[in-house]
């Protein structure tokens, strides 16, 4: 009969105090780690120094009673009070792999992260997985694997390396919830420091700026410039209705609008303007530095040199001096030369203001296109305004009555005109109006218009006052001034002869002792120089003057008049 073999034991929780050199020892009981029941269910081995160390039991090997590879809730412990499992290895079955590379298990928990099958998760309700590589290591995601996001892999992250070489973003559309504000290029919920291209349309619900530049399709935004794309069209539309360049819709401009070019064209059938007075002709110009200047420079290159020529004023908000001119131009490279260097640089798009200072005779008003008749033979322009080299030039004096002499140019109306180089030619129009009014000085009262030689229309003298209508009849006189060899003494009145010419005339105003006299209603075809001269006085004596005129001047010619008597006599 077999004899049984026992060693120390005990079913307290404390393990043997101590134990002989070989000596096993065993505490009975449901063990844990820690705590009260620590020592449960464990053998204890003696060594040389009589100490108890823990060598097995129960408790460790309840910990491996499961399937290999297998750690799912089923296998916890049970003999414990802990419940703890030990994790054994299995071979992955069709893994392609051998030795350690093989081993697995079908779970693996840590914290609160659960490695199960291809899923890593938390174990915490509503817990987070944190991806941090503690340093300056990075969450790396190798070449051309995606980044997907969704049950059905709906929208994806990648970074094609065998492709574009760009990281691309692929599914479901892309937003940003995020609300801040941007004030500048370096704010808001999005920010890019490179640029962006976008190939379809591009819509804002709040304001939009750009810092640099921003092209969209052939139209550049820089700084406050809108311009056309270099190699592209020269022309811009900005077309307000949506079907594609038709006239309608309304563009509106607020604030001022200033155009620079040479050529403005409204093809519109009705215009309206509030403006008082509609200001055409200006002497004023604004240009374009095309070409970067350096300080001290003495030439610009500007985009358009149309209507400058030397002595027109040039000016900027910095870098030309004041009292600077263009002394020099070439329309073939639009270059100017000015008269002072500059003081400082001037970059490309920098505005200037010309000052047009040279008269360059053309004409100023409004010229309009109309058709006599049908066909385009018909066509017409006419004009309406100021006619440059058209100018009053009479003279004023006392002896002209001081009208319309102030040589002024002349406003003037060409139904049928050519234009070239803003000078109109052609015959003048007839005007239909009710009437027409003389500026004060212009006219006297009661007096009579008439043309003068130039075609001028003037007025005559005015009626004496009180009026006799049996006195004062209306006539048509010469007037004219005598520089004699010889000084004469002549009343207001006295009729002078010439013996030869057999002209004759009435004294307006009385000399004494001069060589100088005007003659009034002058007949006889006039006087001539050279010839001698005689008075017939109030009662009809004639004295011999023994005077002839060195020069006679004609003063007017068969000018309309009012008078008291029938040779003009009195004024």
């Amino acid at each position: 009969m077999a004899s049984i073999i026992r060693i120390k034991r005990s079913s307290g929780t404390s393990k043997p105090a101590s134990l002989q050199w070989g000596e096993l020892g065993y505490v009975t009981g449901i063990g844990s780690y820690g705590g009260i029941n620590q020592y449960k269910d464990r053998i204890f081995l003696g060594d040389d120094g009589t100490n108890s160390n823990a060598v097995g039991g129960f408790y460790y090997t309840s910990m491996m009673e499961h399937a290999p590879g297998n750690i799912p809730a089923a296998s916890h412990n049970t003999r414990n009070q802990d419940r703890g499992v030990v994790a054994i290895m299995a071979p992955a079955t069709n893994s392609g792999l051998s030795g350690a590379e093989s081993l697995k298990v079908d779970q693996w928990n840590v914290d609160n992260i659960r490695i199960d099958g291809n899923i890593i998760s938390s174990t915490d309700t509503d817990g987070d997985i944190k991806l941090d590589p503690h340093g300056s290591g990075e969450i790396h995601i190798p070449d051309d694997t995606f980044l997907s996001f969704g049950d059905d892999k709906d929208a994806k992250f990648e970074y094609d390396e065998n492709g574009v070489n760009q990281l691309t973003y692929t599914g479901a559309d892309l937003r940003i919830n995020v609300t801040t504000d941007s004030i500048d290029k370096d704010t808001g919920a999005l920010i890019v420091e490179g640029g962006v291209g976008i190939e379809k349309n591009l819509n804002v619900g709040g304001n939009f700026s750009v810092a640099g530049n921003s092209t969209f399709d052939q139209i550049k935004i820089e700084d406050n410039i809108i311009s056309s794309t270099p190699g592209s069209s020269d022309t811009i539309y900005i077309d307000p209705y949506p079907d594609g360049l038709s006239n309608e819709g309304t563009v509106i401009v607020k604030g001022n609008l200033q155009v620079d070019g040479t050529t403005t064209t409204v093809n519109s059938t009705t215009s309206t303007l509030n403006d008082p007075i509609f200001h055409i002709g200006d002497v004023t110009s604004t240009r374009t530095v095309m070409a970067e200047a350096s300080s001290g420079a003495t030439s610009l290159i500007l985009d358009s040199i149309v209507g400058i020529n030397t002595g027109d004023g040039i000016t900027a908000a910095a870098g030309i001096p004041n009292s600077t001119t263009v002394t020099a131009y070439n329309p073939g490279t639009k270059a100017i030369t000015i008269s002072n260097a500059t003081n400082a640089g001037i970059s490309t798009t920098t505005q200037v203001t010309i000052t047009h200072a040279y008269d360059s005779n053309t004409d100023r008003g409004i010229s309009f296109a109309f058709n006599t008749s049908s066909g385009a033979s018909n066509n017409k322009v006419g004009f309406f305004g100021m006619e440059d080299d058209s100018i009053a030039t009479s003279t004023a004096g006392v002896n002209n009555h001081g009208t319309h002499a102030d040589d002024s140019r002349r406003w003037v109306y060409v139904p049928d005109a050519s234009i070239a180089n803003s000078v109109v030619s052609g015959t003048k129009g007839f005007l239909d109006i009710k009437g027409l009014y003389y500026q004060s000085g212009d006219y006297a009262t009661g007096g009579v218009a008439y043309f003068d030689s130039t075609g001028l229309q003037r007025s005559t003298n005015a009626v004496a006052t009180p009026v006799a209508t049996s006195k004062q009849i209306l006539t048509a006189i010469t007037k004219e001034t005598l520089v004699l060899s010889v000084a004469i003494t002549v009343s207001a009145g006295d009729i002078i002869r010439q013996d030869t010419s057999n002209a004759y005339g009435v004294v307006e105003t009385g000399v004494s002792g001069a060589t100088t006299v005007s003659l009034i209603g002058v007949e006889g075809g006039g006087f001539q120089a050279g010839q001698n001269l005689r008075k017939e006085g109030a009662n009809g004596f004639i004295a011999n003057l023994s005077s002839v005129p060195n020069s006679v001047t004609p003063i007017y010619t068969n000018k309309p008049h009012w008078t008291s008597t029938l040779d003009g006599g009195t004024f």
